[in-house]
């Protein structure tokens, strides 16, 4: 990925399947990393290792589970079924906002930090042109740079409510949902997976995308 005038310490995950044909371009966008055995880690090979089933990661299992379609599962011995990984994250881009380690997952970043990420992050829509942005955090939602982009449809499902924003200064609309860090011991899967298949129903319904899919 080309950039012009920012250093990435962890350049953005981009899956071999991403924008290709006529699927949605997904973009997940997380806090940052916050243990030193990621210090030498690009999220390539974090993520490969996860495809592979060489690392797990909670936080990243969840995200699965919550943003994978049917065509993303398979069925193995015995009929059970299992997530197909390459081919879910081959179809979407992943990136970490913050661009420095964070002593633990509970460590504020400080300001320079969150506008450096501000920064990265124009560019990151600049260069991959997402048509979704999954916020995996509201805290990352909340420091997002705005790009004169106007409030989007709030959904709520019991006590969670999904905030989006719409921005139109790309090649096509691009729509920015923010869910609860999947590390939150709050998370529930099941009520985040419905309001995120409205927010994906809604994008499709409107742009006459009724039968397309991610990847």
């Amino acid at each position: 990925m080309k950039h012009r005038r920012y250093n990435y310490n962890y350049p953005p995950w981009v899956g071999s399947q991403y924008g290709s044909g006529e699927n949605i371009k997904l973009l997940v966008v997380g806090k940052s990393y916050f243990d030193a055995r990621y210090r030498d880690k690009t999220i390539d090979s974090f993520i490969s290792d996860l495809i592979k089933g060489r690392s797990k990661d909670s936080f990243y299992s969840t995200l699965e589970l919550v943003l994978a379609e049917g065509r993303h599962w398979k069925k193995g011995l015995g009929g059970k079924m299992s997530l197909d990984r390459k081919k879910f994250w081959n179809g979407l881009c992943f990136h970490q906002f913050i661009q420095a380690i964070l002593s633990d997952g509970y460590t504020a970043p400080g300001k320079a930090m969150w506008k450096e990420g501000q920064e990265i992050f124009k560019e990151i829509l600049l260069a991959l042109q997402p048509q979704l942005v999954i916020m995996a955090g509201e805290e990352i939602f909340n420091h997002m740079p705005t790009l004169g982009g106007a409030t989007g449809k709030t959904y709520s499902e019991g006590r969670e409510k999904m905030k989006t924003w719409i921005l139109n200064s790309g090649e096509a609309e691009c729509r920015i949902a923010a869910i609860r860090n999947p590390r939150d011991g709050t998370f529930d899967t099941r009520t985040w997976k419905s309001l995120y298949q409205q927010f994906l129903s809604d994008y499709r319904n409107d742009h006459g995308l009724a039968g397309f899919s991610i990847s």
